[in-house]
């Protein structure tokens, strides 16, 4: 009962009375405190900084590098234009090498050399041919391997050589037997690229 009397335990009854007023005053406010959720605004994303500058030496540098990017595709397309160029040629210069061999087979086929050995032969027949009658030397001549006609042609002169050939033209063909006249063009043409004995060095 000193405690309900003295200043000390009216003080302390006094602040729990305080304390239990407040704690049911708080209760109180936490039950009228409606239960739906609080909505809060929606957060507002703040845009990326892009770095969107420029200065005058990034535009040169820009500039400089489409310029040697340009220059660089020109000379790829001029190496590539060279290569099919060179290519060709190539293809062009085998060809000509190729029709040369066999232009020059073709001529050694057709040139003819006159061998020491037959020189003697060959001598004492074109004299006799040139001896006999135009019409006797062509009807031998027919009958004769061309090579050889060609050779002993060649030992003769000129002045014999022509009225031969011109009656050869003139002789009619034999059936299934080519034309004299092309047989004499022929003989014409292997008399101009005989190949005459070469003299030896004494």
């Amino acid at each position: 009962m000193k405690l309900l009397t003295s200043p000390m335990g009216i003080a302390l009854i006094g602040a729990l009375i305080h304390a239990a007023i407040m704690t049911l005053l708080l209760m109180n406010a936490l039950n009228t405190v409606p239960k739906t959720p609080i909505e809060y605004p929606e957060k507002t994303l703040l845009p990326e900084r892009m770095w969107n500058f420029k200065t005058q030496a990034i535009d040169e540098l820009v500039s400089e590098l489409k310029a040697a990017r340009a220059k660089s595709e020109k000379e790829d397309k001029s190496v590539i234009a060279l290569k099919a160029q060179i290519d060709a040629e190539k293809i062009e210069t085998e060809h000509v090498r190729t029709e040369i061999l066999a232009l020059r087979a073709e001529i050694e086929k057709r040139v003819l050399e006159i061998q020491d050995s037959e020189m003697k032969n060959l001598k004492t027949l074109s004299a006799t041919y040139s001896k006999a009658k135009v019409s006797e030397a062509v009807a031998i001549f027919r009958e004769m391997d061309e090579n050889m006609a060609v050779k002993i042609l060649s030992m003769m002169k000129p002045e014999n050589v022509a009225p031969i050939l011109g009656e050869m033209t003139k002789a009619p063909a034999r059936p299934g037997e080519e034309s004299m006249a092309r047989r004499a063009a022929r003989i014409s043409d292997k008399l101009r690229l005989i190949k005459p004995l070469e003299k030896k060095a004494a």
